[in-house]
This record gives C-alpha cells, structure tokens and sequence, in this order.
C-alpha cells in the first residue's frame, strides 16, 4: 500500500508577492515605438545678448532629406522663417508661392512633433533659433545637345535644411551693475559726489492738462 503524500498548500498572497518582486535581471526586451518617455530633458542656461537676464532653453534639431531645389532659391525661404514662432513659420509656408514651401512646411511639422514627442518641449514657446541651408552631394550633369554640333551643361541642384528648435523659459533677469539692479528695483541710484547726473531716465507721457501761457497767433510747429 503506498502511502498518501499530503499536498502542500500555498496562500495566493506568496504567489502574488512572488510576481511582483523585481528581477534580478535588467529588461532587456525591446520598447514599443509608441512608448513615449516622461523625464523631462534638461535645459542650457544662456544669458541674453540685451541684458534681459538669463534664459533657460531647450534645443531640438532637425534636418531635411536633399530635394532638388537651388540653395539660393531655398536660402530666401530660410531667411522668411529665421527667427519666427514654429506656429507662425508654417503659416507663412502655407501662403507661400514658391515651389519648395511644401517640403519646408512638411520639414517644420515633422520638426515640432519630434520636438513633442522626443524633449517634452511646448509648442506654444517653441521658436526657430536657426536655420541653414547646405548643398546636397555633386551636381549630376546632363548633356544638353544644340544644333550644329554644340551642346551644353544642364546641372540639377540639390540642396537640404537644417532647423535649430528652442523652447525658451524666461527667469527672472539679473542685473550686472548697480544702475540696472536700480532699474529692475523700481528706484534710480545716487552716487556719493559732486557732478553726477544719471542719464537713464524713465520715459514718461507728457501732462497735458497745463494751461497754455501766452498764445502765438500761430502754429509753432
């Protein structure tokens, strides 16, 4: 006769601690496409060039493909968009006659969906810092044949672009003297000695409820 062996019962909470403990192991399966990751990127501190105080920024960049287009021809539309919201550049694009604003306004979305999706950047305060415009490989050349045993060089261009995304978060500004830290006070400095004039004085509109004293009989101005 063969002994009964008594089965041993197991609480479903050990399972349920066994599951959730973490691996020993890293992950190292791959990530979904979709996935988008939460850490937000960090910003570079730049100062700005009219003494407005410190600016923290985030940078994406973007670059097209080369189409055949004359970089001289896309550097105009480079110079339109330079230095203009995201929003408002696509815009311009949208209205613009020449043959390469759809590829460029194509390039700028897909440039502020990566920027979205890749750096968490805002598009409401995502502006275009730079943008380049570069020559693609060699012009290939093609035999233009004339008549009476002459011919010509036909050369079809190539050009790309390349775009400089930030996201600008203002701070508070930072004065460098003594004048601007009394600027951004609300009070105007005075040095201790003889002569001394400050020659920043604050705009103010002019008073004009005074009564005029002593009329022209005519127009002084």
């Amino acid at each position: 006769r063969v002994p009964f062996a008594p089965l041993r019962l197991v609480h479903t909470s050990t399972l349920l601690q066994k599951e959730q403990m973490p691996s020993s192991t890293p992950d190292q399966s791959a990530s979904s496409a979709f996935n988008v990751s939460t850490n937000t990127s960090t910003y570079k501190t730049t100062r700005n060039p009219y003494g407005d105080g410190i600016t923290r920024v985030r940078e994406h960049t973007f670059k097209t493909d080369n189409f055949p287009v004359c970089p001289r021809k896309l550097r105009m539309l480079a110079n339109q968009i330079t230095k203009l919201p995201i929003s408002e550049a696509i815009r311009q694009m949208d209205f613009s006659a020449k043959r390469a604003s759809a590829r460029v306004r194509s390039a700028l979305v897909w440039a502020r969906k990566n920027a979205i999706f890749q750096k968490q950047m805002n598009p409401d305060n995502m502006y275009l810092k730079l943008v380049r415009v570069g020559k693609g490989p060699k012009f290939p050349k093609k035999v233009d044949y004339k008549g009476r045993g002459r011919f010509g060089i036909i050369r079809k261009p190539k050009a790309h672009m390349k775009f400089v995304v930030w996201e600008k978060q203002e701070e508070k500004p930072v004065a460098r003297d003594v004048v601007e830290r009394a600027l951004l006070a609300g009070g105007m400095p005075r040095r201790k000695g003889k002569g001394f004039r400050l020659t920043r004085n604050v705009w103010t509109q002019l008073e004009e409820t005074k009564p005029v004293i002593n009329p022209k009989p005519f127009y002084n101005w």
